[in-house]
């Protein structure tokens, strides 16, 4: 029996890991060089993941996804968790869903949430008390009491000095953030790897799940960033044009696109850098042997062609978001070096509860047909205001399917449109549409338990409770979903 602990790269894509993510790759026993993410953003991906069900069987996508949404209503023996009953399980995040507001921790003996990050609320030190922290545990009206209260708290907090700072940093900050300077605080990286270290046992086995933020949007350059893979200017920032600017207007510059795709890229690199020195502190502290098994949930598309021009992860399915990095460092003995047959995360559980056990490497982990879905738009105000035809709101609103199968991907979706794209298996995250006058295989449909116009009329008929807690919404926003 040995340790396990799964890194989920929030957001990236197969080509640019394989670019830039060079020490991960190096380390790497075993690549998956054709995995595919289950849908196309976190919520219906990681709950793929741990259930092994398609968004239609287990229910959680766009048009399901309320305020009133919990993990916990997920039964943890029905997830791969249930196969581990040995593992202390321990989860620490930093996704705006995988967190505690929607319940996620309930999924864990031990969990710890930094899903606001950067994007909304930020600390200076990561070992002192954040401000948000001590807001969440006190209802005071009287913004003095607040403040007195605070630094109350910072006194008898364990780093007294590093919680005041970050009390003084959530005045200053933003006005340093608008400084053409780097930013100091990543989203979440630094925090998630502290944590993962100090919650590593050395004497029981555990399972831990680590999802890490920084290269999702808004993209900006950070101090901690290799500043030579970028020429960004320091207060440049992708939310100067929004995903619908991009996606259905068109509105990005060549210097846009090109800062987009350097900064996304500078990201990986940091994540590269941050996880491989967490992988060596955790085998260095832990007796028991462990495996970290690094995936992404999804991609996310930087405007080239095989995406179709598209920016962010928004109603698609190109390569760019469903082709995702998977490799796993320290398998046991026996594991190939590559596996270059199609591998669903749909089957991630059994890999990791497989390496948990020790057992050998099983060939049914891969498939010759393998599918993948997503449905609908998420959001009380999923159009952000801006003019949409019926016809416009209808396409972005789409549901789609894919299936995968020798070299090539089907995709379908609720408007009746049925395409046909080549893959290369020598250049990742890659599409061509070979032909747009297709029917899906009865084998490919049948992988799906509902017909997906029915399914889709069904979901978009349910009513949803869109009124987020403030801070969550804020983060939604910022991050693009809302």
């Amino acid at each position: 029996m040995r340790n396990v602990v799964l890194l989920v790269l929030d957001t990236v894509r197969k080509d640019v890991f394989d670019e830039y993510a060079t020490r991960l790759r190096a380390e790497s026993g075993t690549s998956f060089e054709q995995a595919r993410a289950a849908s196309s953003w976190s919520a219906p991906s990681h709950t793929s993941i741990f259930t092994g069900e398609l968004p239609s069987q287990h229910g959680v996508h766009a048009e399901s996804f309320d305020s009133t949404f919990s993990f916990g209503a997920i039964d943890r023996e029905e997830t791969f968790l249930g196969d581990l009953p040995k593992h202390r399980t321990v989860g620490v995040s930093a996704n705006s869903y995988m967190n505690r507001a929607f319940g996620f921790d309930s999924q864990f003996d031990a969990f710890s949430d930094f899903s606001i990050g950067s994007h909304v609320h930020e600390s200076l030190f990561t070992e002192g008390m954040a401000v948000k922290e001590f807001l969440s545990k006190t209802d005071e009206p009287s913004a003095t009491k607040r403040y007195l209260g605070f630094l109350r708290a910072c006194v008898e907090h364990d780093r007294p000095l590093k919680s005041v700072a970050n009390g003084v940093w959530s005045q200053v900050g933003p006005a340093v953030k608008r400084l053409p300077v780097p930013e100091i605080v990543d989203d979440g990286a630094q925090n998630v790897a502290r944590t993962a270290r100090e919650q590593a046992s050395a004497d029981e086995p555990f399972f831990m799940f680590a999802n890490m933020m920084d290269a999702h949007t808004p993209l900006r350059n950070l101090l901690q960033f290799d500043q030579s893979l970028h020429s960004v200017p320091n207060d440049w920032s992708s939310n100067e044009i929004d995903k619908w600017e991009l996606n259905k207007d068109g509105a990005a510059t060549q210097e846009y696109t090109r800062n987009y795709r350097q900064l996304y890229a500078a990201a990986v690199e940091y994540l590269d850098r941050m996880v491989t020195d967490l992988l060596e502190d955790v085998q260095r502290t832990t007796a028991r042997e462990t495996t970290f098994v690094i995936v992404s949930d999804h991609g996310h598309n930087l405007g080239y062609d095989a995406d179709d021009g598209l920016f962010h992860h928004t109603g698609s399915m190109t390569e760019g978001v469903m082709h995702t990095p998977c490799e796993i460092v320290n398998p046991p003995a026996g594991y190939p070096d590559t596996v270059s047959e199609l591998f669903s995360h749909l089957a991630l559980g059994d890999l990791l509860v497989r390496l948990a056990h020790e057992e050998p490497f099983d060939d049914d982990l891969t498939s010759e047909w393998i599918p993948a879905e997503t449905v609908g738009l998420l959001g009380m105000n999923p159009t952000w205001d801006r003019e949409f035809t019926d016809d416009e709101f209808a396409y972005w609103n789409r549901m789609i399917r894919c299936v995968y199968h020798e070299g090539t991907k089907i995709q379908w979706n609720s408007l009746g449109e049925c395409d046909e794209y080549e893959l290369d298996p020598d250049r990742p995250s890659w599409q061509r549409r070979i032909d747009d006058d297709v029917k899906p295989a009865m084998q490919a449909t049948r992988l799906f338990e509902e017909e997906l116009e029915e399914y889709k009329r069904q979901a978009a008929a349910d009513t949803q409770d869109l009124a987020f807690d403030e801070s969550v919404e804020n983060q939604l926003q910022q991050l693009g979903y809302l």
